[in-house]
């Protein structure tokens, strides 16, 4: 009987411990999420800010990074923008989804996502063709 309460005692000690150290962890998770999504933001605003008029203007590129690898998604931008450095924040936030994933364990479907075709024009927003 002491046995088996030392043992289910032992249990919960050890699962309070691993709780515990996880709300501690929360915190600097939650600021890693927010960094991303501030740059995703940033992102989506550079790449919005011209009115899609003329389909050839468009330019499509992939973003993000799966926990199983791949692309996240992909998203529309004028060229009329300066390409070189929407890419480059393109890219470090790649870097970063990928990195934020590998920290916290993340999981993904591992579905594919299909890469558009091309970009059209629709009531002044851009659409990806498939």
């Amino acid at each position: 009987m002491k046995r088996t309460l030392f043992i289910l005692t032992s249990i919960v000690l050890v699962m309070s411990l691993i709780w515990a150290c996880t709300d501690r962890d929360e915190p600097m998770r939650n600021v890693d999420q927010a960094e991303l999504e501030r740059l995703y933001k940033d992102i989506e605003k550079s790449a919005q800010q011209f009115t899609c008029e003329n389909a050839g203007e468009w330019k499509f590129t992939a973003i993000g990074s799966k926990a199983c690898g791949g692309a996240s998604g992909y998203i529309a931008y004028s060229v009329k923008i300066d390409e070189s450095t929407f890419l480059k924040k393109v890219e470090q936030f790649t870097k970063l989804q990928a990195d934020y994933n590998q920290k916290w364990g993340v999981y993904s479907d591992c579905a594919l996502v299909i890469q558009p075709k091309g970009v059209t024009c629709d009531n002044g927003k851009p659409k990806f063709t498939y």
